[in-house]
């Protein structure tokens, strides 16, 4: 397992990452319009910076709360190192279509929780202390009378999970104003 110090570099990195391509994808290109300076009165960009950073690092976090749980989860299980959570989480972006401007403020930091969860899942890919693989626990037994996903599979599941969490952050922080119409 990839220590807490890791998983909040890792979050770091990919924020910094993607925080970058964003501005310069609204600088350069104008594909991105930043326009929202104030919203109630707030400067938005700096607040906006702050929140999508510790959203970033919630994200990257999040997975390992399974340790706080491990009553009820096994630490590194499918419901918290899948897509799931951030799914659950990212369902009130559904009820705030036609809130206005805090549409355009709330999309991108829910895409950076979603990026920040990813990296996590990036990271468990290839653990500090890996020795053998870093298996996913599943809630049943399986054929070879473990609780685990065997090793391929947990890496694969954990891949694939990454990227497909990955994408979602991707869409809603790149393509959300394509979508979103006052």
């Amino acid at each position: 397992m990839a220590s807490r110090k890791i998983h909040l570099l890792g979050g770091t990195v990919f924020w910094g990452i993607f925080i970058g391509i964003f501005y310069a994808l609204e600088k350069y290109t104008g594909l991105i319009d930043l326009e929202l300076t104030t919203l109630g009165g707030l400067e938005v960009h700096s607040i906006w910076i702050v929140l999508s950073f510790m959203a970033c690092h919630f994200g990257a976090q999040l997975p390992d709360y399974d340790l706080l749980w491990d009553k009820f989860l096994p630490h590194r299980n499918v419901i918290t190192h899948s897509f799931f959570l951030p799914l659950v989480i990212s369902i009130p972006l559904f009820f705030i279509g036609d809130m206005g401007e805090i549409v355009l403020f709330l999309v991108p930091i829910y895409a950076f929780f979603h990026i920040g969860h990813a990296s996590h899942l990036f990271l468990d890919l290839k653990p500090e202390a890996w020795k053998g693989a870093a298996l996913v626990h599943i809630f049943w037994i399986n054929e070879d009378g473990r609780k685990t996903m065997p090793p391929k599979v947990s890496r694969m599941f954990l891949l694939v999970n990454a990227l497909i969490i990955l994408a979602a952050g991707i869409i809603l922080l790149y393509f959300f104003q394509a979508w979103y119409v006052p």
